[in-house]
């Protein structure tokens, strides 16, 4: 059976989004029965049924150069598998998973210095892999068409969420929205502060909602990790007036996250480019009705469980939002498919497409030296 080394170095860092699939690739390969090592910054971190490798504390660059080949080995591993960047040289198979090409698509999103780690680190890493992990159809396209990675490399491995993400009497929830001190009636919006969120478009079509008297009495609340944006997102709200309508809430901890997405009125999702949408499956799960931006991977994610607008247009955001909003049968119906869409998706048959991708890649690497 092939055994791989996971790269879990940023488990318990808050890293969001790569953190989640980490951890949640983890509970999947457990419902397998497949236990795996599982490479970690130190010794505090829950790494479930696998085996715990602690990592040096040093630098990224030598987790990648020294690290993580060392790690592998002691581990007996056949495969490593990286986020976006991996060992440059190595032995063993290697696997990467690459959640998106954003800063290929939209280098002005990134800092230079940001981009040309990842352009160096995701092309090298994406040409060396024997497999390459993308979370939906969308990101396999973008990864063949500006990576080149061949088709038969690239595996599909959508993402899901943790039995935590569920439908909530709203009492139970309470305590945790009291804590964070989140006022009620509201309308979510959940991720980092990024350029790519399209926070500013947002709050403009929620003036036209208040100024029109369409956010039925709610007011929005925006939750995600700062990244450099407060300012200028705080520095929005003010312009428009709408210091009482919207709130911020910075980092919410992964645990509070179901508590307000199943006692919000609706989710929003405006984001320009999404390699999955995790907070939209997380929403739906939750039963809470959703309302997205029509591009990328989030229709593949939402199906017909959301009410869709161009994220690019504001009168068309506040005109999704205002018909979700006004009207509790749209509601409920779009609660009622969120909620089936939501259930098409687990991290057991996540990690049943990742396991399989080790034995491919394992396979592949004893091809070539057997040639060579």
């Amino acid at each position: 059976m092939t055994k791989a080394l996971i790269d879990g170095h940023m488990l318990g860092t808050g890293e969001t989004g790569n953190e989640t699939y980490i951890r949640g690739l983890l509970d999947g390969l457990e419902a397998l029965g497949q236990c795996e090592a599982v490479a970690v910054s130190g010794p505090i971190v829950d790494v479930g049924a696998h085996e715990q490798v602690v990592l040096p504390y040093r630098s990224n660059w030598a987790r990648l150069i020294t690290d993580l080949p060392r790690a592998a080995a002691s581990a007996g591993a056949d495969v490593i598998h990286s986020t976006y960047a991996m060992p440059p040289s190595t032995p063993l198979a290697r696997v990467v998973t690459v959640h998106d090409v954003s800063f290929l698509r939209h280098p002005e999103w990134f800092t230079r210095r940001h981009r040309a780690v990842l352009n160096v680190g995701v092309r090298h890493s994406a040409r060396l892999a024997q497999r390459v992990i993308v979370p939906s159809t969308f990101t396999r396209d973008e990864v063949h068409d500006l990576l080149g990675v061949p088709g038969a490399r690239i595996v599909v491995t959508p993402e899901a969420v943790d039995a935590s993400f569920h439908p909530l009497d709203g009492s139970l929830a309470d305590a945790a929205l009291d804590r964070l001190q989140i006022p009620r009636p509201y309308v979510l919006a959940v991720g980092n502060l990024q350029p790519r969120k399209n926070l500013m478009r947002l709050l403009r079509a929620w003036r036209l909602l208040v100024r029109s008297g369409q956010e039925a009495g709610c007011r929005l609340v925006l939750v995600g990790g700062n990244h450099g944006m407060r300012e200028p997102v705080e520095a929005e709200v003010r312009s428009l007036g709408l210091e009482s309508s919207v709130h911020l809430t910075g980092y919410v901890a992964h645990a509070d996250l179901p508590a307000l997405y199943a006692s919000a009125r609706a989710f929003v999702l405006p984001t320009l480019y999404e390699g999955f949408g995790l907070p939209l499956l997380e929403a739906m799960a939750c039963g809470t009705p959703v309302a997205c931006s029509r591009v990328a991977s989030l229709p593949e994610v939402a199906g017909d469980a959301a009410a869709y607008f161009d994220p690019l247009d504001v009168d068309d955001i506040a005109a999704a939002l205002g018909a979700l909003l006004g009207g509790d049968g749209l509601l409920a119906a779009l609660s009622a498919r969120g909620l089936r869409r939501a259930a098409r998706f687990s991290w057991r048959a996540c990690a049943a497409a990742t396991v399989r991708a080790y034995d491919d890649a394992a396979r592949m690497r004893v091809g070539r030296q057997g040639r060579a």
